[in-house]
């Protein structure tokens, strides 16, 4: 029986590592764990583009990495030379599944985790001997205040992710308050900042990166940790739910979005803002019992525990 344990992810200073808030809580709910040994800066690059080969691997311990596809190499180094990897997988778009094919055959890879139910399916048809976890993703909920009741808050809107301004020019408006987080790729708010905005925001725009970004995401339609934050901080959410989400709580926590009333939509969210107090109220309370990486990462634990491993 292998010994599972979780290694530290790469800490990239001034930036937010969604990947940590995982490792956090495989760490507090007594996990084993490694730290990681990662390249220095100037071998950053090699590390990325090159993979070097294997050696003799432990027959006792296996190693559970954080990371997407982009970073597959870095991410696993070098746990990937002497150890079986689990790695556990965010953003596997289509353009990414046969790097991802090729390298979970490269090392022989016996158990995967997947942050999206498509791409879990779409491994376990290429890989049927493989044991392989669909993983909805999940957020750190002490991060997120409720704030006030919506009628309360000072921020009519807050563009915060993507697609907030894909089906209106914000900046012309003058008919509400609008705050951005975010101008050309560069943020403008530091993390408190924004947990700050968002408990004193009413609605916000969400969307999946498959509405957004097609190109990039595809037919891959899955929830991500932004929706549990709009969840947690009793935003009106406005857009489209993943059907994960709504699967995964039971109801739809999203205003389905009319691509050409945006507008129209939003101001009557705001007219009528009181009547939006009780969904916002549940969605809080089904994000802090069900969105939590500590209640999923002992899922997990107790999955690797079932198909043999030791956490």
């Amino acid at each position: 029986m292998k010994i599972v344990k979780a290694v530290t992810p790469y800490i990239h200073a001034g930036h937010l590592n969604f990947k940590i808030s995982p490792y956090n809580a495989w760490k507090k709910n007594s996990g084993q764990i490694a730290k990681g040994y990662y390249p220095w800066r100037a071998f950053h690059w090699a590390a990325f583009r090159y993979e070097l080969p294997s050696f003799m691997k432990s027959d006792k311990e296996a190693r559970l990495r954080f990371l997407e596809p982009v970073s597959l190499t870095f991410d696993t180094f070098p746990d990937y030379l002497r150890y079986e990897i689990i790695p556990m997988v965010w953003d596997c778009w289509p353009c990414y599944l046969e790097k991802m094919c090729a390298w979970l055959k490269r090392h022989e890879v016996k158990t995967a985790i997947f942050t999206s139910s498509q791409t879990a399916e779409r491994i376990r048809n290429r890989f049927p001997k493989m044991n392989v976890l669909f993983c909805p993703e999940a957020v750190d909920t002490s991060l997120y205040s409720k704030g006030e009741n919506l009628n309360d808050r000072n921020i009519d809107v807050l563009e915060f992710g993507r697609g907030s301004n894909l089906f209106i020019n914000f900046n012309d408006n003058t008919d509400f308050n609008y705050v951005r987080t975010k101008v050309n790729g560069k943020f403008l708010f530091t993390n408190e900042q924004l947990y700050k905005a968002m408990g004193d925001a009413k609605v916000t725009i969400t969307l999946p990166r498959s509405c957004t970004e097609p190109q990039l995401a595809g037919d891959i339609e899955t929830l991500t940790q932004r929706y549990w934050e709009c969840m947690l901080s009793r935003m009106v959410m406005l857009g489209h739910a993943p059907k994960e989400l709504v699967d995964l709580i039971g109801y739809n926590p999203v205003i389905e979005i009319d691509n050409n009333k945006v507008k129209e939509q939003i101001l009557d969210i705001l007219l009528h803002i009181e009547d939006y107090q009780a969904l916002a109220d549940k969605n809080r309370d089904t994000a802090l019992r069900i969105g939590s990486w500590n209640n999923r990462m002992k899922q997990v634990m107790d999955w690797l525990k079932k198909i043999g491993y030791e956490v």
